[in-house]
């Protein structure tokens, strides 16, 4: 039986995310390669101080360390992109903030109420800001077994923010998923309608760096 596509979301997720660490440290070991076979001839004294080798390239490194963590932080950030729906703030990975509802669809309202009930039965005492789903139309992905299209599947994505008291925010993520097999009509998956895929807990130095930075 194929997967369904919110399995496949889940482990395109784990490996992106393993893919984006393993960059990163190719960058600073390519980095630091350069550096160490470029100092013999390009270090002066100004720059590294008197000394051997080795310690002019120690110098040399402690010097540069705080630019190339930097670098490769902002390497790292193109990869964790919007386009993964994920931003890296200080070391972790959070969902965008979502707070306008694109779609239209006759099954918007129902939809919503759904996530809302599911939120409210987990969280009762925080207060939701927003519960919307931004994009305006089902996403179509077709479904493969053996490489050959056997079937399609749509998905909705709902997402809610929550204020947490005064300490912070809650980010929920929903989806909501439709399958066919080629010919037939389609019907909701059988494991959770909505599911829930993910939950951030945001301080409000995390909420206010994820609105305000691009």
């Amino acid at each position: 039986m194929p997967a369904t596509p919110f399995i496949y979301n889940k482990v395109t997720l784990f490996h992106e995310l393993k893919r984006k660490t393993e960059m990163k440290r190719i960058v600073s070991l390519a980095i630091m390669i350069m550096i160490c076979i470029m100092a013999n001839a390009q270090m002066t004294k100004k720059d590294t101080g008197n000394g051997s080798f080795n310690e002019r390239v120690t110098n040399l490194w402690n010097k540069t360390k705080k630019s190339l963590d930097k670098a490769a932080e902002n390497i790292e950030n193109e990869f964790s992109s919007h386009n993964s729906g994920l931003r890296r703030i200080e070391g972790k990975y959070y969902m965008n903030i979502y707070d306008t509802n694109l779609y239209k669809g006759e099954d918007a309202e129902e939809m919503i109420s759904l996530c809302r009930k599911e939120f409210e039965a987990r969280y009762p005492n925080v207060k939701i800001r927003s519960c919307v789903i931004p994009q305006t139309d089902w996403q179509t992905e077709t479904v493969e077994t053996a490489g050959e299209v056997t079937g399609y599947a749509k998905t909705l994505y709902c997402y809610i923010l929550a204020k947490d008291g005064d300490e912070g925010y809650i980010n929920a993520k929903f989806v909501f998923e439709k399958q066919k097999k080629v010919g037939e009509a389609y019907t909701n998956t059988k494991v959770k309608w909505p599911l829930w895929m993910r939950t951030d807990v945001l301080t409000n130095h995390v909420m206010e760096r994820l609105i305000t930075e691009k």
